[in-house]
Parts: structure tokens; C-alpha cells; sequence
């Protein structure tokens, strides 16, 4: 196993972890803050698979970031990225909150750019 060689990997293993922070945040206390979610994403089946996706891709990002796995994580980490935008701006123009764990996702940009 290799150790960690940069601050990049570090930078990148970090946001990493915030990302999948944000999906276990999401399957721990998602609906006692946001109870409309589940019928947001159609459903108890819809709102696991977006918390469950957010640990899976968190947890991929940081194997890859690691060299443990070989993973494309700019690639994943952009799309986290821009969903982790699209959900707080739709929540506030919807609902007029703010979802905080889905805003950081935004920490997908940043293992987008430490991850390059």
C-alpha cells in the first residue's frame, strides 16, 4: 500500500470523505430535517439510492485518490459536484430551504481539481 505523497491526495482524499459524509448525513437525519424528501425522489427506494450513491461514490473517490483502486475520479467527482449544486438551488426555489448536506456536495470540486 502506498502512503500518501501529496497534498493533492490529501486535498482529494478530504473532499472524498465530505462527499460521503453528506450520503450518510443524508440516510441518518435526511428525514427528520427534510421530511418531503422521500416524496422528492419518488419514494423511500429513491431516497436510499441517492444517500447509498453518495457514500458508494465518496468511497470510490477516496479509493481512488488513494491508488488503492483505479477509479476516474475527476470524472466522478464532477458529476457529484454539479448534483451537489442542482439539489440546493432546487430546494430553495421549491421549498424555500436550504440543504445544507447536499451543498456539500460541492466538495466534489474540489477533489474534481486536487484530483487532476
Amino acid at each position: 500500500m502506498r502512503a500518501l505523497v501529496s497534498r493533492r491526495q490529501a486535498v482529494t482524499c478530504s473532499g472524498a470523505g465530505l462527499v460521503a459524509h453528506a450520503g450518510l448525513a443524508h440516510e441518518v437525519v435526511g428525514t427528520a430535517l427534510y421530511p418531503y424528501g422521500p416524496a422528492v425522489f419518488g419514494g423511500p427506494i429513491g431516497w436510499h439510492a441517492v444517500g447509498l450513491s453518495g457514500v458508494a461514490a465518496g468511497i470510490l473517490m477516496a479509493t481512488g485518490a488513494l491508488g488503492l483502486l483505479r477509479v476516474p475520479v475527476v470524472r466522478l467527482a464532477t458529476l457529484v459536484s454539479i448534483l451537489g449544486w442542482i439539489i440546493p438551488v432546487g430546494d430553495a426555489l421549491r421549498h424555500g430551504g436550504f440543504h445544507f448536506f447536499a451543498s456539500t456536495l460541492g466538495a466534489g470540486a474540489v477533489v474534481a481539481d486536487a484530483g487532476r
